[in-house]
């Protein structure tokens, strides 16, 4: 009897639980579209601070976990969680300093008395915003949550790609992004087999034993007729269960993405090396959003800023880099 009654109370509280979350999911989304006000939030349980609301925690971990399963650096690389603003610090090899831009106080890298420098991470408010058509939230036989979360959630992935891959925009600029921070390998052989051997052959033997390559498709498309000397193609797929391709690439698995850039839209691009040295900082408190009513009003749309402190660098001692890029043009 004593267990049957533990097991009916362990079923009614996650019952409630999942009655709650959803009630939750519910009323931010009825309160980011403007549907109720702020004090029917609240006591729904959405907190709201100076006109953004906190999301709740079980629609973040929908937000981040999308974005950790589409983001490769965030799959490869390693992920922080630091209270608020605080910086945090990344342990490299010592030898030389990297040269960083005048606003960061040199002060600010130390070295240990072992040789070890510490890079500091400095977490910004980074920013996405998505729109959605109004008449959608009135016409479409998908839930209002459900339509709102998910422009959210693809509208913010594209704007951490780019800011940790590029991270070349005026309005975003990252020093650590692995375009402004991998090391650049310049092949001395002309064959295409051979360049790409050449850039596989170049991180020491601590970064190949767990390296991989992340390219775009203009990269692809250079490696995918190209055949080693016996005769084998220097690129093979595999056939995934869930019904995707992979790729290996000399040996190494390959990631392909439209979000890396090269210096023309024709340039192929490869990214080599060990990811795990990308570390990224998140805030633990989790992220907000804004409703833009008046900048969209025009096009009948409803815009979403969402919010979320954050760093993500590229971090390296120079007498190892993890990281090699190559172009060609």
């Amino acid at each position: 009897m004593l267990n049957q009654k533990t097991k009916y109370k362990e079923n009614y509280n996650m019952t409630t639980t999942i009655k709650n979350k959803k009630e939750i999911r519910s009323a931010f989304a009825n309160f980011v579209t403007g549907n109720i006000d702020e004090i029917e939030a609240r006591s729904l349980g959405v907190n709201i601070n100076n006109g953004k609301a906190t999301v709740p925690k079980s629609i973040a971990a929908e937000i981040i976990g999308y974005v950790e399963q589409e983001n490769p650096l965030r799959k490869y690389g390693n992920v922080v969680k630091v209270d608020g603003n605080l910086s945090y610090p990344v342990l490299k090899g010592a030898v030389t300093v990297d040269a960083h831009k005048t606003e960061r106080d040199k002060n600010e890298i130390q070295v240990n008395h072992l040789g070890l420098i510490a890079e500091l991470l400095e977490p910004v408010e980074f920013d996405s915003i998505s729109t959605i058509k109004k008449k959608l939230l009135y016409t479409s036989t998908v839930s209002v949550e459900d339509l709102v979360i998910d422009v959210m959630k693809k509208a913010y992935l594209v704007k951490e790609i780019d800011y940790m891959i590029n991270g070349n925009h005026s309005d975003a600029f990252n020093e650590g992004s692995l375009l402004n921070k991998a090391k650049i390998f310049t092949p001395i052989a002309t064959d295409p087999v051979a360049i790409i051997k050449e850039l596989k052959n170049k991180p020491s033997t601590n970064v190949t034993n767990k390296a991989r390559w992340i390219v775009n498709k203009a990269a692809l498309e250079y490696v995918e007729d190209l055949k080693l000397p016996n005769g084998e193609a220097a690129l093979k797929t595999i056939d995934r269960v869930d019904g995707g391709v992979s790729y290996m690439l000399l040996g190494f698995p390959l990631d392909c993405l439209d979000s890396v850039e090269g210096s023309t839209e024709k340039a192929a691009v490869f990214y080599f090396g060990d990811f795990d040295s990308f570390t990224i900082q998140e805030n633990s408190t989790g992220l907000e959003v804004e409703t833009l009513y008046e900048r969209y009003a025009h096009l009948n749309e409803i815009g979403f800023k969402l919010y979320n402190l954050l760093d993500g660098k590229l971090i390296y001692s120079e007498v190892e880099p993890t990281v090699y890029r190559l172009e060609i043009k």
